[in-house]
């Protein structure tokens, strides 16, 4: 899978950009461009990062994460 451009893994791993976003607390837009490589520097690391993490994840965990997101 590390071929496949980082939104379609994300979508691919049941991932939306509004849930992406609330996860790293940046503006659905935001993570639109980022995933999109809007910028010259490409996907931001913490972005890959986050996308490979709930790929990782059971659906538990994603739960739990998605929830204690809410908390921040």
């Amino acid at each position: 899978m590390e071929d496949k451009p980082w939104q379609n893994r994300a979508k691919a791993a049941g991932l939306s950009q509004k849930v992406l976003a609330k996860l790293l607390g940046h503006a659905e837009i935001t993570v639109s461009r980022q995933l999109r490589g809007h910028w010259e520097s490409g996907v931001p690391q913490h972005v890959k990062a986050a996308i490979i993490a709930w790929e990782l994840m059971t659906p538990e965990q994603r739960q739990e994460w998605v929830s204690n997101s809410a908390d921040l």
